[in-house]
């Protein structure tokens, strides 16, 4: 293998080719980077011992600060001076591990929507096709994986922000039990939902980065079948609310095929929580991202990018009424889906319902689903792992989720179905001749929609204290209509049942 300065410099040799594509980084970290790797070769020539992630080279989203250069959040609307200087925490244990930055990666605004291509930051793309959206949030810690710029990307997970830019470019994703990964550093979306987890070409890799950021060593108990492991699937609610494609539904078949001759055991079990926790974490996760940007919001609004703006403001109209409501019924969801495990090792499902959407087609970055926010909601871990190719040549994914705490024991199934296949191995066609020129991404259009509707919500946003345009209004009153509708999705609780916010039993 390679020494450590010759590995990040080949990095940087591919990134100086690709990145200008692929927009996979906001700023590297070329110097910082060369002299850690060239500590790393002294230490080890010296016959120190290597760390357990000595010379892994790493794509940190732009949400966690480093020391290296302060976090963004890919918005023109950050505190330059939060964290300045300073590692978040997951960076920290990352480095000292032996772990070596290259740079921050791109994403969604502060997290949530899709980047805005008429701000000045690059827009990230596909590497399986340039014309098509790489998933969010996490954008440019997924992408830039099947190009070997880094090793591992860091990322973060509030309704799927890890596991849908893996499942879109055919890596391997891992959100962590909510909690067991400790977000100091880390600028928050929603806070009862955020989780910081790992993106790599595969499983192994992800858990021995989750180990370290765990603060735990990594003594996962690696298996070679799936004998005795038994694997829920939701197949009333996969065919009757996920919408999945064809080309999806004809591969999470074959994957569950897979698992059956691994060993698995392949049960079905009834999901009745799908609509009431997809209501719930929707509701949460706007009214948690209102709590921490309406005073932006307010006076800065034409600086923040469309698809952030108009999405976080929704959360300004959430009641607390509503948002209380939507806790307890996260509660009560986590609880009945401990007991819905009871003899499981794990759920299967799909990690998004099609193949990556193509940046000219709005209806179809539209999408939303509850394959990967009904983990999120409940604070479970959930891991993506590459299923299969669609028609269209592009990545689908599967999607393993297990009970809290279960993370590394999940991580083993995982493997094993990683092992047994080989889709995680395969690599696009990256040659920096062979990319075409990148394409203008499309702006959203104004719907036609009913007047009335248009003047009740920019009044009802005013009242908030943003003063929102009406044209602009037109362009997400359909967004309003679909967070409205959701509020019917929230079942009735008895008033004194349960917590506030799902409770994990300890680890």
């Amino acid at each position: 293998m390679a020494d450590v300065r010759t590995r990040v410099a080949e990095a940087f040799d591919r990134a100086d080719r690709l990145d200008p594509v692929l927009g996979t980084y906001l700023g590297r970290f070329t110097e910082q980077a060369a002299a850690a790797a060239e500590q790393l070769d002294a230490a080890v020539a010296d016959g120190d011992g290597a760390g357990p992630l000595h010379g892994l080279t790493l794509g940190v989203k732009d949400v966690f600060a480093t020391r290296d250069a302060p976090a963004t959040c890919q918005s023109r609307v950050h505190d330059a001076d939060w964290w300045a200087g300073r590692d978040a925490v997951p960076v920290a244990r990352l480095r000292a591990a032996g772990a070596i930055p290259l740079g921050r990666t791109t994403m969604a605004e502060h997290a949530l929507g899709r980047p805005d291509p008429a701000l000045d930051f690059p827009v990230p793309r596909n590497p399986w096709d340039i014309n098509r959206w790489t998933g969010g949030s996490s954008c440019g810690s997924a992408n830039g994986l099947p190009a070997e710029l880094f090793d591992v990307g860091l990322g973060t997970d509030s309704n799927g922000s890890i596991r849908i830019p893996a499942a879109l470019c055919g890596v391997t994703g891992f959100k962590p039990t909510h909690g067991l990964v400790p977000d100091g550093g880390c600028r928050p979306l929603s806070r009862s939902l955020d989780v910081v987890g790992p993106l790599a070409r595969n499983v192994r890799d992800c858990a021995s980065t989750l180990a370290v950021l765990a603060g735990r060593p990594d003594t996962t108990a690696w298996r070679t079948d799936l004998r005795g492991a038994r694997i829920g699937v939701p197949a009333k609610a996969l065919e009757e609310s996920a919408q999945l494609s064809e080309d999806c539904a004809a591969a999470f078949a074959g994957a569950l095929e897979e698992l059956r001759e691994a060993g698995a055991e392949i049960v079905t079990v009834e999901l009745p929580e799908v609509y009431p926790l997809f209501a719930a974490q929707f509701i949460t996760l706007l009214a948690e991202a209102f709590e921490l940007h309406g005073a932006g919001l307010r006076t800065r609004w034409a600086e923040y990018g469309r698809p952030f703006r108009r999405t976080a403001v929704l959360g300004g109209l959430v009641g607390a009424p509503t948002y209380l409501h939507a806790q307890r019924v996260r509660a009560s969801a986590a609880a009945s889906l401990r007991e819905r495990f009871d003899g499981l090792d794990a759920m299967a499902t799909p990690t998004w319902p099609t193949t990556a959407p193509r940046y000219d087609d709005p209806a179809a970055l539209g999408t939303v689903s509850w394959l990967p926010g009904l983990w999120s909601a409940v604070g479970f871990p959930a891991v993506a792992v590459p299923m299969g190719f669609g028609g269209d040549g592009m990545p689908l994914s599967l999607q393993l989720a297990g009970l809290p705490w279960s993370d590394f024991g999940l991580a083993a199934l995982a493997d094993v179905y990683q092992s047994n296949t080989n889709w995680h191995l395969r690599r696009p066609d990256l040659a920096a001749g062979s990319l075409p020129a990148a394409v203008p991404v499309s702006e959203p259009q104004a719907s036609p929609g009913d007047p009335e509707k248009q003047r009740w919500l920019a009044a009802a946003l005013r009242d908030t204290g943003v003063d929102v345009d009406d044209a602009e209004v037109a362009e997400f009153t359909g967004m309003w209509g679909l967070t409205s509708m959701l509020f019917g999705f929230l079942p009735e609780l008895p008033v004194d049942q349960g917590p506030l916010t799902p409770t994990l039993p300890p680890l």
